[in-house]
């Protein structure tokens, strides 16, 4: 039996007042998600500990099978993985995100945690800049995708979690940025770095066009050092990663999972779906499990875009869910999952803890449910307590 197992970031939502308190995902058309809920499996999982905060390292690490709680490693350091960066001795890894911050009375206000999707060769550009021109203090700066990137300092691991940008949209940054002594030199870094930006020509030009700037980094990502067991040890099976995420790349390398980059990849509703699936559908010749990991519907949630969100859910049904339909359906050793990583509101531009819904293909379903939506919370017949405990029991399933 071969395993599909498809993460599909951030579809579910909560009712939203002016649109007759229906929820994004019950708004869209997705009759072969709906299929699938007909045909299927189907019920919740809680991604989430209640002991956890809410973010993709939880939820990734969770649905990989591997329990938050006794492997809480940083996002950083699974970045660092990913990207190839050595760390030595004395040296801790950052998340280095450009963002777009805006002035808001006696404060400044989170914008865009993309920094409006900012393209690979313009931050490699801003990334020059700030490694040649920030002094006194040894940083090192690591260009990743687009908006983010990787700063390495020579530090001691600080004590607080650092919050990440998109927890934050809406919200003035000022009490989020951290005031204790162990961070003077962060703070100093991100001040040098928002001066640097303000100055720089492709900033200035941005400014001429009429369009938002690159005016500051956001340095988060830190936390404990680890290791993961080898998947295949854990599972007895080989198994692939596809996903534009370099956190969940990170994750996979440090499982001794295989890790496939599909060119156009970007994590954003526009992206190269057709070369996802190609890549997911080949990778199952040579591998006993696929994750293929779908995550624009989460961007556009956490930008507040309602009518967006609902365009991105029906493109993935259809040239995700669709496609990998028509060919499952030519091969029967082949079990697809479907599963949320971690609810994001639309409207409160913020994550939530609440379970999420999932479906497994099969021919002996329950049928009591005819769609792909929230109501699958209580419908479902099947609900997991956390991520490890469905990945056992769809990995038992014959």
């Amino acid at each position: 039996m071969k395993y599909l197992i498809v993460i599909a970031n951030g579809l579910t939502d909560r009712p939203i007042a002016e649109k007759d308190n229906k929820t994004p995902l019950q708004l869209a058309d997705t009759p072969n998600l709906d299929q699938m809920v007909r045909e299927g499996r189907t019920g919740s999982v809680q991604t989430i500990p209640d002991s956890h905060h809410i973010g993709n390292d939880v939820s990734y690490l969770s649905l990989l099978g591997y329990d938050p709680a006794q492997y809480d490693i940083a996002p950083a350091y699974f970045d660092a993985l990913a990207m190839g960066v050595n760390l030595k001795d004395g040296e801790i890894p950052l998340c280095c995100d450009f963002v777009t911050l805006q002035s808001s009375h006696n404060d400044m206000v989170m914008k865009d945690y993309t920094a409006d999707h900012l393209s690979c060769d313009e931050a490699r550009g801003y990334l020059k800049a700030l490694q040649e021109q920030i002094s006194d203090c040894t940083v090192t700066f690591h260009p990743g995708q687009g908006y983010h990137n990787l700063m390495v300092m020579e530090s001691e691991p600080f004590s607080e979690r650092l919050t990440p940008p998109e927890e934050l949209i809406g919200e003035g940054i000022r009490n989020f940025m951290p005031g204790d002594d162990q961070f003077k030199e962060l703070i100093y870094v991100t001040n040098q770095a928002q001066i640097i930006l303000h100055n720089h020509p492709v900033n200035q030009q941005r400014k001429r066009e009429s369009r938002d700037p690159v005016n500051s980094i956001w340095l988060w990502g830190n936390g404990k050092t680890g290791t993961l067991p080898s998947f295949e040890g854990k599972f007895g099976k080989s198994a692939t990663l596809i996903s534009a995420s370099l956190l969940f790349q990170g994750m996979a390398r440090a499982a001794d999972m295989n890790v496939v980059s599909v060119e156009g990849a970007t994590g954003f509703a526009e992206t190269n779906y057709e070369g996802k699936v190609k890549a997911a559908i080949g990778e199952l010749q040579n591998r006993d499990i696929v994750y293929l990991n779908i995550a624009g519907a989460e961007e556009v949630s956490l930008k507040g875009n309602i009518d967006d969100k609902i365009l991105t859910i029906e493109d993935i049904d259809s040239a995700v869910i669709g496609t990998l339909l028509k060919e499952t359906a030519k091969n029967t050793d082949v079990k697809m999952m479907v599963v949320v990583n971690h609810m994001s509101s639309a409207v409160a531009v913020k994550y939530g803890k609440e379970r999420v819904p999932f479906v497994i293909s099969a021919d002996n379903g329950t049928r009591s449910a005819d769609k792909f939506d929230e109501n699958l919370l209580n419908e479902g017949s099947e609900h997991f307590k956390s991520g490890p405990e469905l990945m056992n029991a769809f990995l038992d399933m014959n």
